[in-house]
């Protein structure tokens, strides 16, 4: 339990810690990529600046300087774009790279085919009247690949560091499962020794209340009073005994209990016999309170636990059928199997379960119906001990129900292969 407990703490940890990586690092490439915008918007307010001279406004139109001309070097080389645009818009020079040869007055950013271009556009005035504009174009391709070199680095680096948030969120779940794990151990120690002291005591009292019941009547004496007793001593014996029970199932790596055979080691039971025994022992409850118990199609497997584990697995479902199905009612019974399990299957028509109630019924001392009296509505301890059974020996136990019609409990048990197929190989023999 506090190893899968531990392993829970851990696989959060990693996957909060790999929410929060991926996250700075998509914020890390945002913040990359906007710095170089910027750095590369400030380099054409340079050049921009520095170019001023270079243009004529003399004439009528913009144009670049002769010397210019004398020192530009070849195209190909250069770096960032130069234009000129005459006051309608229409390219009058260019230096450097192409780049887009139109005017693009009111964006910072613009494509043409694949290649994509920070702009700067600059107004030229000549004695107070725009006679043209000057479009700076840088292209973005270095950009782009910066930014994919730093965030391909990240997701290089990100499975060395989900290794280290692995490491540390396992290391650090196990401190901080180490108290809760030691409280536990003493919760389920002081529960299980307390089940020990009080059992014997409550056994005492039921056999002497009923002892002194019988005496009482030989004499014509009828003391209800005792009866009561006697009943709530024999119930308290059966809620002890499934603390205990409860308690050992929560023992780390504790299979055995005092509860079951000790001489009894887990082995392969067949589910026919078994089943058949359940219902021989509740048949007469059910006939008394005038519900049927019906036995559905039994396919025969041997299955991974012990005898007593099974048994109360179906009696305590069997109880919670017996219990919450009226009068008239129906209960059936049935087995199948799969490639790799048994599906025990009790159908009843009882009261059903609401719907927002069907995730608390494994709650320990939850009860569906809280109108009934404990004396007859049960201590709510049956189904956590059969789940905790069930997924004990590698199995599951699952509901289907509709309030007012009926549930359906499915116990899963794994099947002993190693039977069945030697068992297939002796019979070929």
């Amino acid at each position: 339990m506090f190893r899968n407990f531990r392993w829970q703490i851990a696989i959060w940890f990693i996957a909060l810690s790999s929410v929060v990586y991926i996250t700075m690092a998509l914020a890390g490439g945002a913040y990359f990529y906007n710095t170089l915008s910027n750095s590369m918007d400030h380099e054409l307010k340079m050049v921009g600046s520095q170019i001023g001279h270079a243009i004529d406004l003399s004439g009528s139109k913009p144009t670049f300087r002769d010397w210019l001309r004398v020192v530009e070097t070849d195209p190909p080389r250069s770096v960032m774009t130069l234009q000129l645009f005459d006051a309608s818009g229409k390219l009058l020079d260019h230096y450097g790279p192409t780049g887009i040869p139109k005017l693009i007055p009111d964006t910072k950013e613009a494509s043409a085919g694949s290649a994509s271009y920070r702009i700067r556009c600059s107004k030229l005035t000549h004695n107070g009247s725009i006679v043209g504009y000057l479009q700076q174009q840088l292209s973005t391709a270095k950009r782009t690949e910066l930014t994919k070199e730093f965030l391909l680095t990240m997701a290089y680096m990100f499975p060395f560091v989900l290794l280290g948030f692995g490491l540390s969120g396992y290391f650090v779940s196990g401190l901080a499962a180490k108290p809760i794990e030691l409280l536990v151990s003493t919760l389920q120690r002081l529960v299980a020794d307390a089940g020990h002291e009080l059992n014997t005591p409550a056994s005492i009292v039921q056999a002497r209340a009923q002892s002194l019941e019988r005496k009482l009547s030989k004499h014509g004496h009828y003391e209800n009073d005792l009866k009561i007793i006697a009943n709530s001593a024999e119930r308290m014996g059966y809620i002890v005994k499934n603390l205990m029970l409860l308690a050992e199932l929560d023992s780390i790596g504790n299979y055995s209990n005092n509860l079951f055979n000790k001489a009894e080691s887990k082995s392969s039971i067949a589910l026919r016999e078994q089943i058949a025994v359940a219902t021989s022992d509740f048949s007469d409850r059910f006939d008394e309170k005038k519900i049927q118990l019906e036995i559905g199609p039994i396919e025969d497997a041997l299955v991974n636990t012990d005898r007593q584990s099974l048994q109360c697995i179906l009696a305590n479902l069997l109880e919670n059928a017996l219990k919450y199905t009226e009068p008239g009612g129906k209960v059936t019974l049935a087995c199948q199997l799969d490639a790799n399990e048994a599906r025990i299957m009790i159908n009843d028509t009882g009261i059903g379960i609401p719907p927002e109630d069907l995730s608390k019924i494994y709650d320990r001392f939850y009860r569906v119906d809280k109108s009934r009296s404990r004396s007859s509505g049960g201590a709510g301890l049956g189904l956590s001990i059969v789940k905790a059974i069930a997924e004990r020996d590698g199995g599951a136990v699952t509901v289907n129900s509709t309030l007012g019609q009926g549930s359906q409990f499915i116990v899963t048990l794994p099947i002993d292969k190693t039977v069945a197929v030697a068992q297939n190989l002796h019979t070929s023999l």
